[in-house]
């Protein structure tokens, strides 16, 4: 599967995986929160995914409700240490 790039479709997708989360009040984001969202998820839709979910839950906890463009661009993924093998 090809990688996401900047444009139409990818910002359909980010609009409607936003418009699904379990979330009280809209998120709308900038240009500049996208590329990031793009940027960091390596175009790889799994990691998009991860990403807003992500994003939705901290948003909930925080009582939010919201993903916000500050979340967004403050936002890095949790790096899970894997063993190495020789």
């Amino acid at each position: 599967m090809p990688r996401w790039s900047t444009n139409e479709e990818f910002e359909d997708l980010v609009r409607a995986i936003l418009r699904n989360l379990p979330l009280r009040q809209p998120s709308v984001l900038t240009a500049k929160s996208l590329r990031h969202v793009l940027q960091v998820s390596e175009g790889l839709t799994a990691k998009i995914f991860a990403m807003l979910n992500a994003l939705a839950i901290k948003a909930i906890e925080a009582d939010h409700e919201q993903i916000t463009d500050d979340a967004v661009l403050q936002w890095s993924p949790v790096v899970k240490s894997e063993p190495t093998y020789s």
